[in-house]
């Protein structure tokens, strides 16, 4: 997953609203408000009566307060800043945080999610000018040696958070999209709204109960790369005080020099990850985790991914890969998918 547009915060996959539980018969049709920020789209649904204009406005402060801590579009935010300072550099909480917790998600897969992976992007074409050409050994080499997330060194100052990027390209798209939704869902449950969905760009947060009484369902994309997102389903998960991620490579490929190439980039080997599945989506407890986690799965692949869930039962993933004839889908045991009703 990585930025696109103006603000350019991701690639939206995988998620189709569907509002029904089918638990019980009743239904309260949900509140929707819906807009754009980061670059990208974001909609937010409840049940109860609560003032919308209120929501609104709680939920676009969030989202510009993220924005211009974060953004790698806008020359004036703080991750900008950052990454243009010669050393460390006093940055916000948020900001300080996110970086924390993207430099833990890197330790902890080895490297498989690395948020200094952008000039390898740039490189293979998928961040940038489009490549015609196969990148060279050396081309290759050149641009890790602008990666690393052991470089990036954080620190404190009177008080105060710091970043030193050391020369990297610290790029939070891969879990400040997630890390969104994690706060405008903080703050709606803090303006008394108990029971919602919030979804940016296609990352989700879901809290209390759905209109039908259960769990929010939500429906993941069959990779088929045609048609709108959400015309063809491999299956709904219920979700209820918990979020959901999807990463995939099935609508964002590039042809170079005669060969297809997906935008998942191992930044272990400097190229696209050869094992990578068509998607992957993950539950996880935080919309932030979710996010990362979709992005690191990805890069692992099915066998190691499912092998790196085991030790982490706070999480769930379902891997869609080709099969010998079309898809197929690997998940850990307790993954909550069901058939399209």
């Amino acid at each position: 997953m990585f930025w696109r547009g103006p603000i350019a915060w991701g690639l939206s996959l995988g998620v189709l609203w569907l509002v029904g539980c089918g638990s019980t018969p009743k239904r309260v049709e949900p509140v929707l408000l819906q807009g754009e920020a980061l670059g990208t789209t974001w909609s937010v649904k409840w049940i109860g009566d609560f003032d919308a204009e209120v929501a609104r406005q709680e939920t676009e402060a969030v989202l510009a307060e993220v924005d211009a801590a974060m953004s790698t579009w806008r020359d004036d935010s703080e991750l900008s800043r950052a990454r243009r300072s010669d050393g460390p550099l006093d940055v916000s909480e948020p900001t300080w945080d996110v970086t924390r917790r993207a430099l833990t998600l890197a330790e902890e897969t080895g490297g498989a999610f690395d948020p200094t992976v952008q000039p390898l992007m740039e490189l293979w074409g998928f961040h940038g000018q489009e490549r015609t050409s196969w990148p060279t050994d050396e081309e290759i080499v050149a641009a890790q040696a602008r990666t690393g997330w052991e470089k990036v060194a954080l620190g404190r100052s009177n008080g105060r958070g710091t970043i030193d990027v050391r020369g990297t390209a610290l790029d939070l798209s891969a879990i400040a999209k997630g890390y969104s939704v994690d706060r405008v869902s903080g703050a709606l449950s803090g303006l008394g709204i108990l029971a919602h969905l919030v979804e940016v760009g296609g990352e989700v947060r879901a809290q209390g109960r759905g209109p039908g009484g259960g769990g929010w369902l939500l429906g993941i994309d069959a990779p088929s790369g045609e048609g709108a997102p959400g015309s063809q389903l491999v299956g709904v998960v219920p979700l209820m005080n918990s979020a959901m991620a999807t990463s995939g490579n099935y609508r964002n490929r590039r042809s170079i020099g005669g060969r297809a190439v997906g935008h998942t980039m191992d930044p272990r080997t400097g190229r696209p990850a050869e094992d990578a599945p068509l998607s992957v989506t993950v539950l996880a407890p935080s919309c932030t985790l979710a996010d990362g986690w979709a992005t690191a799965l990805m890069v692992l692949g099915a066998d190691r991914g499912l092998r790196a869930m085991e030790a982490r039962p706070e999480l769930q993933a379902v891997f869609v890969v080709q099969g010998e004839g079309g898809w197929e889908l690997r998940s850990t045991q307790a993954m909550p998918l069901r058939q399209r009703p």
